[in-house]
């Protein structure tokens, strides 16, 4: 006669090491989205989680550079350059893609993390270094890319950070200072008029 196997029941416990980042992440998103960043401390993410602070730091050296990293991590998906398409238009859907995430309930987390970076040097060099840069090399190489293949005119790095300020300075000033909301439709015209000054 076979003997059954006894089944041990699984229990509730710290969950394992390869779960644990997007569980960090997950987890830090809502405390900010729920709490603003001044709001929350990685004790409240401890305390979420289960996971020890030691764990966290670990990952992440502080809280400002596991804010932005979720920020990052949460919205880079959406935000990646379309391959094999004209200029103008991967510049305008790119654009496009930003305006839906500002417009939404990423765009509250985000400027909340703006402002809270104006009164903390930690926050605001993780907002550049976690966000801002990257996201603007990810545009450089779009841009280096219609100049090899002769879509716009021959720009120089430096022109080309004058061109993304132009170019997304709109949204971010909308999404900071509330007077209209970060949508594309209304300045599409004129960022068209603009790009058609590179060709």
């Amino acid at each position: 006669m076979a003997v059954k196997k006894k089944v041990t029941p699984k229990t509730a416990g710290r969950p394992r090491s390869e779960d644990l980042e997007p569980l960090l992440l997950k987890t830090t998103y809502e405390l900010l989205a729920k709490k603003g960043y001044h709001g929350f401390s990685i004790d409240d993410i401890v305390s979420e989680t289960g996971v020890a602070k030691t764990t966290i730091y670990r990952r992440w050296p502080n809280k400002a550079n596991l804010a932005m990293n979720t920020v990052t991590h949460m919205i880079s998906p959406y935000l990646e350059f379309p391959k094999e398409v004209p200029f103008e238009k991967g510049i305008l859907d790119q654009m496009e893609a930003l305006a839906g995430i500002f417009s939404g309930k990423f765009g509250r987390v985000i400027s909340s993390l703006i402002g809270a970076g104006q009164q903390d040097n930690e926050l605001s060099e993780s907002i550049l270094e976690n966000y801002l840069y990257p996201r603007r090399n990810a545009a450089k190489l779009f841009f280096h890319h219609a100049i090899q293949t002769k879509q716009i005119k021959p720009l120089t790095d430096s022109e080309i950070d004058d061109c993304m300020d132009i170019l997304y300075g709109s949204l971010y000033f909308r999404l900071l200072l509330k007077h209209e909301k970060p949508e594309l439709k209304d300045l599409r015209p004129w960022l068209e008029k603009f790009l058609r000054t590179l060709k």
